[in-house]
């Protein structure tokens, strides 16, 4: 079994794209503990391996209280093990339904925890040869909205073209995002695809941006362009994120710590 602590910065972290493209809804604790995970594979692994995070790094990755290290994090884990997203595999015309964890075990008095992914994730993050999307972690651990992460992950997988179109539906879909949230397209374009995008460009070396495709009055889909930002344009954007910091409303942490797993009324407190 092997130890590791910190995150290393510098990592990328390899999916196939089956997995970038699964249909599945992750809090940030649960997205950030998932890819802390993934920088854990080695290129020769071929099979999962158990990994012990200290319980103290989880806390810092999430911005937790000492006190509360713990409890949360068997929150996360617990819920690991519970979420199961939908893959589907257009070669063999297949679809699979997968928990992330197969295994979550607390050492107390050592303040680690055992980790491991579910061995039926093994094609999709084991020894790639093709049809994958390689991500950069440092990019990933810096949002704070779960949807730039999802936004993020799909745009990258096109980087060499620059550009993707999603269908308003297809997007819900690829964030667990449900019919009954943001029923309005108002709603789901002020939180989740502006915030992705003002994320995504403030805290990455990518520049993104969005046109609304209609069919008569209503958005049926959203085409994006993805480049890498000049030297100009990345000052720029380390400036504005600069401003967004200062200028965050009240409402804006509220629905950052919904997205954290919190409650309502634990949020509002």
């Amino acid at each position: 079994m092997k130890k590791t602590k910190t995150l290393n910065p510098d990592k990328f972290v390899v999916k196939s794209n089956d997995l970038v493209e699964a249909r599945y809804r992750l809090s940030l604790q649960e997205s950030h503990l998932v890819l802390w995970l993934l920088t854990q594979i080695r290129h020769e692994d071929e099979d999962f391996k158990t990994h012990q995070l200290r319980v103290e790094d989880f806390a810092n990755m999430a911005g937790l209280r000492i006190d509360a290290q713990y409890d949360e994090l068997k929150k996360t884990t617990l819920r690991l093990m519970q979420r199961v997203m939908q893959i589907y595999d257009p070669e063999k015309n297949e679809t699979i339904q997968v928990s992330w964890l197969s295994l979550a075990k607390y050492h107390h008095k050592t303040g680690y925890v055992s980790l491991r992914f579910d061995p039926a994730l093994r094609p999709y993050l084991i020894q790639l040869k093709s049809h994958f999307t390689k991500i950069d972690i440092t990019d990933t651990m810096k949002f704070k909205s779960i949807y730039a992460v999802r936004i993020f992950e799909l745009l990258s997988q096109y980087s060499s073209i620059g550009k993707r179109e999603f269908t308003i539906d297809d997007l819900r879909s690829y964030c667990g995002i449900k019919k009954t949230e943001y029923e309005l397209y108002a709603g789901l374009k002020r939180y989740v695809l502006n915030r992705a995008k003002t994320e995504i460009n403030a805290k990455t070396d990518y520049e993104v941006d969005y046109k609304e495709i209609k069919d008569s009055r209503k958005v049926v889909s959203t085409d994006w362009t993805f480049k890498k930002k000049t030297h100009f344009e990345k000052a720029q954007s380390e400036k504005t994120a600069i401003l967004a910091k200062e200028l965050r409303s009240t409402y804006a942490i509220l629905e950052q710590l919904l997205e954290y797993g919190f409650t309502k009324q634990a949020a509002n407190r």
